[in-house]
């Protein structure tokens, strides 16, 4: 029985290629999509959960409240891990990091810049790292150690093995030894080091660490076996407060623990609680990849049950010789599942060619290759179920034909199944303008992320990192750079202004209330960098070009507005005990990502401590001669610095890394809903033919008298527009609704732009038109004796 199901349905495939060939071909693409999105969302869900205590590791992030506001941060003390080990009996294990270095490594002539980070000797207990040489327990025992990578280990040493126990020159300073080669970290987890050092170094080079009211570095834990999560929590809400006993009644910071496997997806702030991330994008892919393939089912319906009429007499005359409903809906099911299975097998072979465009794209290494079986199971149960799905309904109503209304061609007047198919259209041209819509308005984000004015000019700006025998003569790497023709101004910061993290509440001017506990974020800087930043200054000055021994103060406007100050130029300003005049107000500029309002800033430089407290060099150079300046500046770099390559890079580049997932999620929902829009337009164009095939003689009457080609195709393609048009009427505040939430995940953003709509509209009109026309003249062009002649 089932191999004869499969003859007939086979047969009926064979029969009518022209409709099979459209079903096999949206389907087919449907699935791409499909699986190219459950790959890429199955990978995002997956990272950073891999590892063994999974489910005992957490990330701790602080609550701020102040001013009546309440800010969220995963800044936190240096020394915040050490004390919550030790005051906590359920913290089995806690370490800090930092965001990614990349620091100077040297062995003999091998001279090579590496990214890493420090951590406490409990990071490779806690964390899942596949060692090739040494071991978790004893690779991080004293600050002497260093633990690095595979690719590390062959880049200075030759092989893993020949790494142990050897000494690597950092920043042509230290020596550390090598005690422990990791394998390097696949592609499920954020955590792309090449070496890890000890925390005690990190704190020895950045002195304010022992401060407990400065933050920056991040802080995990792992909780004892058996703990209960809760019993924890009001433990360590309050924790900070023995630590920061002078702070006033109106400001006071919570500590709170998320699950370390949840903070890659879920990393955004709002009023301090986290509120979403990454994982909107997850989410609204996999509403994307839903649509898809609902849009291909769909056409799957329509075309099925707009093609039953053909099928009409053979069903009849089954039911005559006995055929029961249920072997029917099974015969009808099985079609519509090999249909599916077919366009599987050809989704997959797409998806072979497309996989690498699209690794490209998304930044992924996602390979059908390493798929488990639960991915390839999962592969599978889409197929069948988009094969139910698609078949239901042609399936059940083609097998509730009535045999006496069949030979009758009762069903030719079947109007409940013509609402259906037009509602299922209508359904189709629905999603098909919320993906267009939604494109078009993601797009205008992005745009002005891109374009706004934020205060400063990235443009032709070069950044490099401040370091070795350059530290020292900085001052003449200056003066002799800007004999430089290509360059016009030059200054050195902490880290690029781009994103600058940190704060501290140790401000104090003139006025300050006891209790005013508000939250600066400073930034040192050298001479020169409202200049090179391209800031506008309000009031008073730049920093001078060369720094002077005292301490001096630059504010942004906003901080000016928290302080209070009415002519702030010359008053005192103290930070850290570091006491000096405020020399010049700056207009406000962007430093955190566009989701965050401009805070308060204090810029401030460096006065005898010289360049101890900068690490980057920014250069603003003339874009007619990039290349000649940037072999000058190397040059230059090689004679006072020559134990450091000269590695640089452009801030506009390092701006557009900030929005990437952003620019990544516009490319891909562009392809996306172009496909879609594929598909929506092969069921259209399947049903404009089934529609004329019906109409053949009617219009060959009208031909016959007198009827105009415009006439025809305009009859055929009426009642179609009209669906389309309900589709945008229906589509519009839907997206409206859909774009309007995601827009409110940014401090500066758009406002909707509803032409936007009417552009998604007349798009899908013009298509539609486009699709409908050619069908429809083909009908209008046909020869009417033919169409009168043929019964």
């Amino acid at each position: 029985m089932l191999k004869n199901y499969f003859k007939i349905a086979w047969r009926n495939i064979h029969g009518n290629k022209v409709f099979s060939l459209l079903n096999i071909t949206g389907m087919a693409t449907g699935l791409l999509c499909s699986l190219l999105i459950f790959l890429w969302v199955s990978d995002e869900l997956a990272i950073d959960r891999y590892h063994e205590n999974s489910e005992k590791l957490y990330a701790v992030y602080e609550r701020v409240f102040f001013d009546g506001k309440v800010d969220g941060y995963y800044y936190t003390p240096a020394h915040l891990y050490r004390e919550l080990k030790l005051k906590l009996p359920e913290v089995e294990k806690a370490s800090p990091t930092i965001f990614p270095i990349v620091k100077n490594f040297t062995n003999g002539s091998k001279i090579f810049k590496q990214t890493g980070n420090y951590i406490s000797p409990d990071y490779f207990d806690m964390f899942s790292y596949k060692f090739i040489e040494g071991s978790p327990k004893t690779a991080m025992t004293g600050p002497n150690d260093i633990v690095i990578s595979r690719k590390m280990a062959e880049l200075f040493f030759g092989s893993a093995e020949n790494a142990m126990g050897k000494a690597i020159t950092y920043e042509n300073f230290d020596k550390f030894q090598v005690s422990a080669v990791f394998e390097e970290a696949g592609p499920s987890t954020m955590e792309r080091n090449d070496f890890y050092l000890h925390w005690d170094i990190f704190c020895k080079e950045n002195t304010w660490t022992k401060d407990w009211t400065n933050n920056g570095p991040n802080t995990f834990i792992q909780l004892a076996d058996h703990t209960d999560v809760g019993t924890v929590e009001p433990k360590i809400k309050n924790f900070l407060k023995d630590y920061n006993q002078n702070i006033g009644e109106n400001f006071n910071i919570e500590l709170y623990m998320q699950p370390y496997g949840d903070k890659y997806l879920h990393s955004n702030f709002e009023n301090g609680r986290i509120t979403g991330g990454k994982i909107e994008n997850v989410r609204i892919f996999g509403l994307i990849a839903f649509f898809i393939l609902l849009i291909a089912c769909i056409n799957f319906m329509n075309l099925a049950s707009a093609g039953s009429l053909k099928r009409a007499k053979e069903i009849g005359i089954r039911k005559v010789l006995g055929a029961k409903k249920g072997g029917l809906v099974y015969q009808f099911l099985g079609e519509s599942i090999l249909l599916s299975l077919i366009s599987t097998i050809l989704a997959l072979l797409l998806l072979a060619l497309v996989l690498p465009v699209f690794n490209q794209l998304a930044e992924k290494e996602l390979s059908l290759t390493n798929l488990s079986i639960f991915a390839w199971a999962g592969i599978l149960g889409i197929a069948l179920l988009t094969g139910l799905i698609s078949g239901s309904y042609p399936a059940f109503m083609l097998s509730s034909f009535n045999v006496i209304g069949i030979f009758r061609k009762k069903t030719m007047t079947d109007h409940k199944s013509q609402w259906i198919r037009k509602g299922l259209v209508v359904f189709q041209f629905s999603l098909s303008i919320i993906l267009i819509c939604g494109m078009i308005i993601t797009s205008k984000q992005i745009d002005y992320i891109q374009n706004k004015n934020l205060g400063f000019d990235r443009q032709n700006l070069l950044a490099f990192p401040l370091e070795g025998d350059l530290i020292g003569s900085f001052q003449t790497f200056k003066d002799r750079a800007l004999k430089f023709s290509g360059v016009e101004s030059l200054t050195a910061t902490y880290e690029s202004p781009l994103v600058i993290g940190g704060n501290t509440f140790e401000v104090i001017w003139q006025g300050k209330e006891e209790n005013n506990m508000t939250l600066f974020t400073t930034f040192p800087a050298s001479g020169d960098f409202l200049k090179t930043w391209g800031c506008e200054i309000i009031e008073g000055r730049d920093f001078k070009d060369r720094d002077s021994d005292t301490i001096e103060f630059i504010l942004n406007e906003t901080a000016v507005k928290v302080m209070g100050l009415k002519d702030p130029i010359g008053k005192p300003l103290s930070q850290w005990g570091m006491d000096g005049p405020i020399v010049g107000v700056v207009k406000d500029f962007h430093f955190k990502s566009m989701r965050q309002s401009i805070g308060p800033l204090v810029l401030r430089n460096t006065g005898n401590a010289g360049t101890a407290w900068l690490g980057t060099v920014l250069v603003k150079i003339d874009p007619h001669n990039v290349r000649q300046t940037i072999a000058s500046l190397e040059s230059l770099h090689r004679e006072l610095n020559p134990a450091f390559p000269f590695q640089y890079n452009f801030t506009d580049q390092q701006y557009n890394e900030l929005y990437k997932s952003e620019n990544m999620f516009f490319i891909l929902s562009r392809y996306f809903s172009i496909l879609a829009i594929f598909i929506s337009c092969l069921g259209l164009f399947g049903l404009v033919m089934f529609t004329a095939q019906q109409k053949v003689k009617e219009i060959g009457i009208r031909k016959v008298l007198g009827a105009s080609v415009m006439g025809i195709t305009t009859l055929l393609a009426k009642d179609f527009l009209k669906l389309v048009l309900l589709a945008i009427a229906i589509g519009s505040p839907i997206v409206w609704y859909l774009m309007d939430k995601w827009l409110t995940n940014y401090e500066y953003r758009i406002d909707m732009p509803f032409w936007a709509f009417g552009a998604a509209g007349i798009l899908a009109i013009g298509i539609a038109l486009l699709t409908l026309s050619f069908e429809s003249i083909k009908a209008a062009n046909a020869n009417p004796v033919k169409s009168l002649r043929a019964e």
